[in-house]
């Protein structure tokens, strides 16, 4: 079982960090952009049945962070955003689509630093086996991510879902299906490239 449910993760990994320059058409971001690996994982689930253009979306760091300016985002920080766009599908075999954009890290203490976020990656929520180990199989991205990284991850590791990202886009990451409505349910791991909002604009940041 747990071999099969590693093979499963496995499927999907090996196109999950295609390279797709076409797909960051939005406004550019600036190409100095230090952008430092993360994980995540939801703390709600997204539905593109239910979920509504303007909705808060959640997610808590589930590890220290330290971005290239030296900003610490610890364990237990919440990325907060928004779904930027939702398409919901409207039958079997139907189109849908959700955008979700991460803005904003929520320390513990109550601070709020603006943030630049994109996605890396999405997966199921860990699985906890009754032997105690846990299932969860996350490919290692390196620390620095460059300013020109885009993503398409294939359906397999969401089901019929495909992600795709690009830093130089406005949206965190869009999820498409040609299937049938998106579910990501809570606890879906999320791989990002995170770095402070004051190195992604030409604003001076008061921080």
């Amino acid at each position: 079982m747990k071999m099969n449910h590693l093979r499963f993760y496995a499927v999907g990994i090996a196109a999950v960090l295609i390279s797709a320059p076409m797909y960051a058409s939005m406004q550019a971001q600036p190409q100095h952009l230090k952008l430092v690996s993360a994980n995540a994982e939801l703390t709600q689930g997204l539905n593109t049945k239910s979920s509504r253009q303007g909705q808060t979306v959640t997610a808590k760091l589930t590890a220290n962070v330290t971005t290239a300016g030296t900003m610490d985002l610890p364990k237990g920080t919440m990325l907060v955003g928004t779904v930027e766009q939702v398409q919901p599908g409207n039958g079997s075999g139907s189109k849908s689509e959700i955008s979700i954009v991460f803005n904003e890290a929520r320390l513990k203490d109550g601070r709020e630093i603006p943030i630049k976020a994109t996605l890396l990656g999405a997966y199921p929520p860990a699985v906890v086996y009754s032997s105690g180990g846990l299932g969860s199989y996350l490919p290692i991205q390196p620390r620095l991510i460059p300013s020109d990284r885009s993503v398409i991850q294939n359906p397999g590791p969401l089901g019929n879902v495909t992600m795709k990202s690009a830093v130089q886009s406005d949206v965190s990451g869009t999820f498409l299906s040609t299937k049938d409505n998106i579910k990501l349910s809570q606890g879906t791991q999320l791989q990002l490239a995170i770095a402070p909002e004051s190195s992604s604009s030409s604003r001076v940041s008061g921080s």
